[in-house]
């Protein structure tokens, strides 16, 4: 008899977010998104329903919702984006403002037919919600950039709070998981800002999923290469097949082991959220807002 996949199986309730999700539905349909799309509603991520409504945290997508890179644990189309828009700095300052938005992040597909990867897009935004409110938190998280050096200095020309990029998982099932993206190049990009940035002016945040079949000491070696390049924030969470993915999940991490990693992330120097819920963006502002002290 076939194995029915767990994607197809009863989520566990440590799975579900109870709060509920409507004050985020309510919130965002009565403004005029204008083609800007949330991470939080495109992913379908569990905690919609926590974020805004208690934190004044959100997790926008820019520069459109077509990527050009193909990875099998997203759901986001793949193809040929359109070109930029030069509206959109106002559009999402236009957003933070009707939400009274206090902690932002601010993401995107992976642009890599522009040839500084969409840096300049961010800057853009960065400078539009600097001049709407100077105490507004932002978080960016990155694409790899291809590991152009040039993509990075465009950043730090109106850098965010927090860099966060995503290693996504281990080194090991990059091939499969990652297809185009290069586990030694994303720890080269915490590395380059390392060097190149003001660690108590812009933190550096990476974050995994789990679920796809890696060991517990499999993660822990990346938490290792993390502080090693810089990193001194870090999420860990369960992977949850999203709608359109081909990606199955083959574990439901138990919690025991998201414990593991916290405790082991404050022996190393490294502020770890880890539990199954945890998201890229989840409780941000709250993770942004710790101290760990650099080993």
């Amino acid at each position: 008899m076939a194995t029915v996949p767990l994607s197809h199986q009863p989520i566990p309730s440590f799975l579900i977010n109870p709060n509920p999700k409507y004050p985020f539905r309510e919130a965002i349909a009565k403004l005029p998104m204008n083609g800007i799309h949330t991470i939080c509603e495109e992913a379908k991520c569990p905690n919609r329903g926590e974020c805004l409504p208690q934190h004044g945290t959100i997790s926008i997508m820019v520069m459109g919702s077509i990527c050009t890179r193909g990875c099998p644990f997203c759901a986001v189309t793949t193809g040929r984006p359109q070109p930029l828009d030069e509206t959109e700095p106002q559009k999402v300052v236009d957003i933070a403002k009707a939400l009274a938005v206090r902690y932002l992040v601010m993401t995107s597909p992976n642009r890599d037919e522009l040839a500084d990867g969409g840096a300049s897009q961010f800057v853009k935004i960065t400078e539009a919600l600097r001049a709407f409110n100077q105490d507004l938190k932002i978080e960016i998280l990155v694409p790899d950039f291809e590991g152009k050096e040039v993509s990075y200095q465009v950043l730090l020309q109106n850098p965010p709070d927090v860099i966060a990029h995503d290693l996504q998982t281990i080194p090991r099932l990059y091939g499969p998981i990652r297809p185009g993206a290069k586990y030694e190049r994303s720890l080269n990009l915490f590395r380059w800002f390392k060097t190149h940035t003001d660690s108590s002016k812009v933190m550096l945040k990476a974050g995994l999923m789990v679920g796809f079949g890696e060991t517990a000491e499999e993660v822990k070696e990346v938490l290792r290469d993390a502080v090693d390049a810089g990193v001194r924030f870090f999420t860990i969470g369960q992977y949850l097949k999203p709608p359109g993915s081909t990606l199955e999940v083959t574990e439901y991490v138990p919690l025991e082991r998201y414990n593991h990693w916290t405790e082991y992330g404050k022996e190393i120097g490294l502020n770890v959220q880890a539990s199954p819920l945890t998201r890229s963006s989840y409780l941000a502002d709250r993770l942004s807002s710790t101290q760990t002290k650099p080993f």
